[in-house]
């Protein structure tokens, strides 16, 4: 299946103005104003005198209650911790993540392409502040959902509002612990791509109902966010997993899995047009960084040195394993892996860039019917401070799962699941599902 895959989620065209998100917690809330090389900072006066610091350093000490961070480089993720004083104590703070603007054109070294997925392009981002254990998110960008208006809101995989805005107080987070958040909006499809999806049902002889025009007239974005609560340094055991690279103090992956999460999958709902009864064999599990097996794994780790970085992939296809109707095994084949490629970006001491191209197939197809891939594009960015930020495209079938973690210990963070909405969302006029992920180690 060769779906065209869009730039990040800017598909559009875009307006490169001052994005502002508003935050709260405690009494001091703070308005982000992000252009493409400042930040402004802004908060209400809630004491004398105040201090602004990033990455424990102090960028700056006055009574104003308003601070610009200039002469910043275009989509570089900034954190700062805004403190206020009155006569002299401490009176409140507020923690910031944010992000500059994306200038209009960067050029990226090894990329030629223009559909590779590129998250120093995006615009749309999650800014997040934390105070006194209250976490506000502020989702910025061009966001509209055209089905209805509204925004759902996950938190760890769990729907907890579906009729959300842009912004997002959750007040039950705790010290230490680390949350994942999606916001989900549905973008109608072109009337073109409508047409087609139409075409594809109709030649099998199927009609789609109005409950089903949401799942396949719309194209669902996500933009996901992990965020850790501060606490104390973890203690981090040894995970019996080995990662493609060796020990190394400055380094972090991300890992991509899909599979088939049933034990068998009938070959009629994967191959166009097959009407008998053999069964292919499938995964029969669940989410897992690294239990049970997959129908394909891609790993990537960026490591960092005193004079630039470098990255190191490793990707693995499983066996297809073909069944009869009462499940008797009756012939396998490893399918090619080599539509699964890796292509190296912009990269320095301080952050790598680099996209992952994914297109498998079943291992065989004795069947002369048209055999649908299982397709993917991840732009990656590793930062050495530990932030990773993803764009993309992904099928929406069969099960889908991406997770960052640090080689030779347990840190892993889970940056989305995706369950298996059916395999014809892998044949190409179903719609894709766009993805714009976040981390803030």
């Amino acid at each position: 299946m060769n779906k065209k895959v869009l730039v990040g989620l800017t598909s559009m065209a875009l307006v490169f103005s001052a994005q502002t998100a508003f935050a709260k917690g405690g009494e001091l809330e703070t308005e982000i104003i992000s252009n493409e090389n400042t930040i402004t900072l802004d908060w209400n006066d809630t004491g004398d005198k105040y201090e602004v610091y990033s990455d424990g350093k102090l960028l700056w000490k006055g009574t104003d209650s308003k601070y610009v961070h200039k002469n910043l480089k275009p989509r570089s993720p900034q954190e700062y911790d805004i403190v206020s004083y009155e006569n002299g104590k401490r009176k409140d703070m507020v923690s910031v993540d944010t992000t500059t603007l994306p200038e209009q054109r960067i050029s990226t070294q090894d990329v030629s392409d223009e559909d590779m997925p590129d998250p120093l392009k995006a615009e749309e981002h999650i800014d997040s502040t934390i105070n006194d254990n209250v976490l506000t998110l502020n989702l910025r960008g061009k966001i509209q959902d055209d089905f209805d208006g509204k925004i759902e809101v996950y938190k760890d995989d769990e729907l907890i509002d579906n009729n959300a805005g842009t912004t997002f107080v959750d007040d039950k987070v705790e010290s230490g612990k680390t949350y994942v958040y999606k916001f989900v909006v549905l973008k109608k499809l072109s009337p073109a791509e409508i047409e087609k999806v139409n075409e594809e049902f109709e030649k099998r002889n199927q009609k789609l109902s109005f409950d089903q025009f949401k799942d396949y007239y719309y194209r669902p974005y996500e933009y996901i966010k992990a965020i850790k609560v501060p606490e104390q340094k973890e203690n981090l055991n040894s995970l019996a997993w080995e990662p493609p690279v060796g020990p190394h103090p400055n380094q972090m992956g991300i890992k991509y899995r899909t599979f088939i999460p049933t034990k068998y999958a009938p070959a009629a709902s994967i191959f166009s047009g097959w009407i008998g009864g053999d069964k292919f064999g499938g995964d029969n599990r669940s989410f897992s960084f690294s239990g049970g097996s997959h129908r394909t794994q891609t790993e990537a780790v960026a490591r960092f040195t005193s004079s630039g970085s470098s990255t190191y992939f490793r990707k693995d296809v499983n066996y297809t394993r073909l069944y009869d109707k009462d499940g008797n095994f009756k012939k396998q084949q490893k399918p090619t892996d080599k539509n699964i490629t890796f292509t190296q970006g912009k990269k320095d001491k301080s952050m790598n860039y680099f996209v992952i191209k994914h297109a498998a197939t079943v291992g065989f197809n004795d069947f002369g019917w048209t055999t649908p891939a299982i397709d993917y594009t991840a732009g990656v960015v590793i930062y050495k401070s530990g932030r990773i930020t993803v764009s993309g495209t992904r099928d929406q079938a069969p099960s889908h799962e991406m997770y960052a973690y640090i080689p030779y210990s347990d840190a892993m963070i889970t940056l989305f699941k995706a369950s298996n909405k059916g395999f014809e969302y892998l044949f190409p006029p179903m719609p894709s599902a766009k993805m714009n992920i976040d981390i803030k180690p």
